[in-house]
């Protein structure tokens, strides 16, 4: 419910239009959105712990 108040008011919309016409697709958009605002917050502040995105070390160097 928190996800569709959330959504209602970035799109002005009332939350049943929300939760009428939303799809899957728009609500995992949503929570990706809000899972990387918190790790950008969590960045800025210079906390970012990689185990808890579950990379090891060693994954996190083949990425890069």
């Amino acid at each position: 419910m928190i996800t569709i108040g959330r959504m209602a008011e970035r799109y002005g919309m009332l939350p049943s239009e929300v939760a009428a016409k939303a799809t899957t697709y728009d609500l995992m958009i949503s929570d990706v959105l809000a899972t990387y605002d918190r790790y950008e917050q969590t960045k800025a502040k210079g906390k970012v712990d990689p185990t808890v995105f579950g990379l090891t070390q060693e994954e996190l160097k083949a990425m890069v």
